[in-house]
């Protein structure tokens, strides 16, 4: 039964039970499709000191499932949770604290909360506090602390903690710098689906750093990173097919549309490219408010390049006095005319010689 409630959440198998297993498996499937007294009956075992129900009802709150999406009565249900014991809950704590938005995010608290759920045993903490360490997030950098944190996780076999591994050895961070240990523990993390790994393997394979130069298993685990939305694979991928490297027709058509999902995800030297490609008609039809729009969406990331293009177009097209509404409409769709296009094509040509 608990392995049912486990599949049922996407959860790992979770441990002292204050309620029935069935009986919460129960509770939790009527409330995920709205049943109130459901919930009800879940919200008072939690406030008994159920710390497995707590652990649902964040749950239910953070996916928005049978209730409004709610994350602060998800971080509140999860904190219930996680100070009754539950480590789920406080590596929980960890990811909404990291990740959340400013101003609500607090790498301090993640960082707490990862220890408490590392110190416990929890592998996914271990890796995830290795890497707050190696980076200062959240409080002073240790490398060697880092090191020991990551190495725990990847004797679990956790693919996050794998990953940060082989990226100390690829870069000698905390351990001497050794390709072919990198290529080692890359390979048993992209295995186990970590879409980074996969992508920092394809570069390997691709340069044959320490592993014989294969280039078709370079498109492969850079085509398996891609698809995880891996966004510098995506663009790798858009530059291969843009210039039929790798032994891969060229196809400009197929190189936008990995621009594009790149782009929208946010990744900046996707969307200049793409800002260049809309203004040079290069796989689509040429549209000057597209490429400004990709540009300045790549500027606003600090992205040097595009800043220059935007300026440039604003002295040249909109005048040197640009309010920022104007050029926030034009990322909108406002309309740009097509000299601005103009003006792009040109401080490209004139870049590149």
């Amino acid at each position: 039964m608990r392995r049912a409630l486990a599949i049922l959440l996407l959860l790992l198998p979770l441990a002292g039970w204050a309620a029935d297993d069935a009986q919460l498996v129960d509770w939790m499937r009527k409330a995920m499709r709205g049943d109130a007294t459901a919930r009800a009956l879940l919200e008072e075992s939690a406030r008994t000191g159920d710390a497995e129900a707590a652990h649902l009802l964040g749950h239910l709150y953070l996916r928005g499932q049978g209730v409004r999406r709610n994350e602060e009565k998800a971080i509140e249900w999860f904190e219930r949770a996680a100070r009754a014991g539950n480590v789920q809950s406080m590596h929980n704590l960890g990811v909404l604290y990291e990740r959340a938005p400013q101003p609500k995010r607090d790498l301090a608290a993640a960082r707490r909360w990862y220890r408490a759920a590392a110190e416990a045993g929890f592998a996914r903490s271990q890796a995830n506090l290795g890497q707050m360490l190696l980076d200062g997030a959240g409080g002073p950098a240790d490398p060697i602390e880092a090191r020991r944190w990551i190495e725990r996780a990847a004797m679990q076999r956790e693919p996050r903690g794998e990953y940060l591994l082989g990226m100390l050895f690829v870069q000698g961070r905390g351990a001497p710098r050794d390709p072919e240990q990198a290529v080692r523990w890359l390979q048993l993390a992209a295995e186990g689906g970590d879409r980074d790994a996969q992508y920092e393997l394809s570069i390997l394979y691709g340069s044959g750093t320490g592993v014989a130069k294969d280039v078709a298993r370079a498109l492969e685990w850079l085509r398996k990173a891609a698809k995880q939305d891996q966004v510098k694979a995506q663009y790798t991928l858009a530059a291969i097919y843009a210039g039929g490297m790798y032994g891969v027709p060229r196809d400009d058509r197929i190189a936008i549309d990995w621009l594009r999902k790149s782009a929208k995800l946010g990744y900046a030297e996707a969307q200049y490219a793409l800002g260049l490609a809309y203004a040079e008609g290069r796989g689509v039809e040429k549209d000057a408010t597209q490429a400004y729009g990709w540009l300045l969406d790549a500027a606003k990331q600090g992205h040097q390049a595009a800043g220059a293009y935007v300026k440039h177009i604003q002295e040249k097209v909109l005048g040197a006095a640009a309010k920022p509404g104007a050029t926030d409409a034009g990322a909108k769709g406002g309309a740009i005319p097509g000299a601005a296009a103009k003006d792009a094509d040109a401080t490209e040509r004139t870049e590149k010689k």
